[in-house]
């Protein structure tokens, strides 16, 4: 009989200055070599449960704690995080987050390194990790040339080297390809079959997740509804009603709006681009150009040059070789204010764009240097705002959101400012299935007022649903630009 590895009872818990629990009467129990998929709405409790297992809370967010957690025996109030360490490996949604060394290699071995593990096992450890997250040709790349995919694999490789009982992953596929996401599911796959870890999976896309949980357990409002099998629970209504998205993908294009033929008004040209970074990647030759009122989708794999190709439509990177023009404007000496007027850019980690105190102000704020009535502000902030189910969240702290909670404001602050093109880097990661057809259905109706969209996404789905045309770049280059109804068609995807 399996024993309990993780055991919550009667757990509360609420934030700092928050006036609701984040968990409320949460009971648990979890078996020794179980594999357990956590879904649910964004902001309903999943990663604050999460915190628990490991002593996040209440060791670092100090908050108020009710009830009790033990895991591995171990009562989580009177153990230190250090401690916990040894027992729960924990990979979040923001890799930046918990890279601390220079190179790949030092910081996979960073963590057995701190527990005094003897070299040759520390050695073996490290090889054996990097393996599973096919990252051993990179052992020596530093960390902050990687691509978020790459960081992500960094992550998982870290936590696996310190060979942990209990693995806890809070949406680790978020910034992956679909085939890093299977590799990802194929390690997790392994040790579940191989050992007698427990694995707690916290995911919204759960096409892979589904195969290999033994339980799937959904939460809403700090609260779990349901633990049964997933053989129960994704045949039902239920995942719709709790904004879950179905392992059973719809890839279908929606029908769109035939663009005028006749004359050509391009939005964005770009003509034999090429740029290098020190670390010795490099786009080469790429030519496009975009329609205006076109949507486009931009696919390839993690480090393929996707985030590099579009930082050139703002101005944030500059052609070493070829142009880069934008509503006319050649980008490589305009300011990266003036061609803001024109292109929003919503990067892929929203934590780098959050700067405000409250969510309001963060969507506001641009607006303030226009002017606008005060009357006109608050108009248009409160649209978007209940546009992106934000408005009941407007006096929160923006760090204080969850990650798609996050991400949805980032896409609020761009919208604010009525741009005349839309770029977004892989805008649905940390989404629930209810959040991404929001923001599916709002991307197609901005589609019908004739914004440009240019979207960078692994989600096929946002990407079948949204785009006119995809363009495929690998190894710094355009290997593909096609119609959306071809790429549906294309099996290597």
């Amino acid at each position: 009989m399996m024993s309990r590895t993780i055991v919550m009872e009667t757990v509360t818990y609420t934030y700092p200055n928050a006036d609701e629990p984040a968990l409320e009467n949460v009971d648990l129990e979890i078996k020794r070599g179980e594999f357990v998929l956590i879904v649910g709405r964004s902001g309903c409790g999943k990663s604050t449960l999460a915190r628990c297992l490991n002593g996040l809370i209440p060791h670092f967010f100090e908050g108020n704690l009710e009830g009790k957690v033990i895991v591995e025996g171990k009562d989580v109030r009177e153990h230190s995080v250090y401690e916990l360490a040894k027992h729960v490996g924990m990979v979040f949604q923001n890799p930046e987050s918990q890279l601390f060394t220079i190179a790949v290699e030092n910081e996979v071995a960073f963590g057995p390194e701190n527990f005094g593990v003897p070299k040759e096992d520390l050695r073996k450890r490290v090889n054996w990790a990097l393996e599973c997250v096919k990252m051993s040709e990179l052992r020596l790349k530093p960390v902050f040339e990687l691509s978020d995919g790459q960081k992500q694999r960094v992550a998982v490789a870290s936590n696996l080297s310190m060979l942990p009982n209990i693995l806890v992953l809070d949406e680790p596929t978020s910034n992956l390809d679909p085939k890093g996401s299977q590799e990802v599911f194929d390690i997790l796959k392994d040790l579940k079959e191989k050992t007698d870890k427990t694995i707690v999976l916290i995911e919204h896309r759960t096409k892979f997740a589904s195969k290999y949980a033994d339980r799937v357990i959904i939460m809403d409002s700090g609260e779990i509804k349901y633990d049964d099998s997933p053989e129960i629970l994704f045949k039902h209504q239920i995942l719709e009603n709790f904004g879950i998205r179905s392992p059973e993908i719809k890839l279908s294009p929606l029908s769109s709006p035939k663009l005028k033929e006749e004359p050509f008004d391009p939005v964005i040209e770009v003509k034999n681009l090429h740029y290098s970074y020190e670390s010795g990647f490099s786009i080469q030759g790429v030519n496009m150009s975009v329609q205006k009122g076109e949507s486009i989708g931009i696919m390839g794999p993690n480090g393929s040059g996707k985030t590099t190709l579009i930082k050139h439509f703002v101005g944030l990177l500059k052609p070493i070789k070829g142009k880069v023009f934008v509503c006319g404007i050649d980008t490589q000496n305009a300011k990266v204010s003036k061609l803001a007027e024109k292109v929003a850019l919503i990067l892929q980690n929203p934590n780098h764009q959050l700067f405000m105190n409250t969510v309001y102000d963060e969507v506001a704020v641009s607006l303030r240097t226009e002017r606008l009535s005060k009357e006109e502000i608050e108009k248009r902030v409160e649209k978007v705002l209940k546009i992106m189910d934000l408005w009941e969240l407007k006096d929160r702290h923006p760090h204080s959101l969850s990650e798609g909670q996050k991400q949805r404001l980032t896409i609020a602050s761009a919208l604010v400012k009525e741009p005349n093109v839309l770029v977004l880097d892989e805008p649905t990661s940390g989404m629930d299935g209810h959040h991404l057809n929001l923001l599916i259905d709002k991307l197609n109706e901005l589609k019908r007022k004739g914004l440009t969209l240019i979207l960078v996404s692994h989600d096929l789905e946002v990407i079948s649903k949204v785009c006119d045309r995809t363009v495929l770049l690998d190894n710094g280059g355009i290997i593909a630009d096609r119609p959306i109804e071809e790429t549906l068609i294309d099996k290597d995807l």
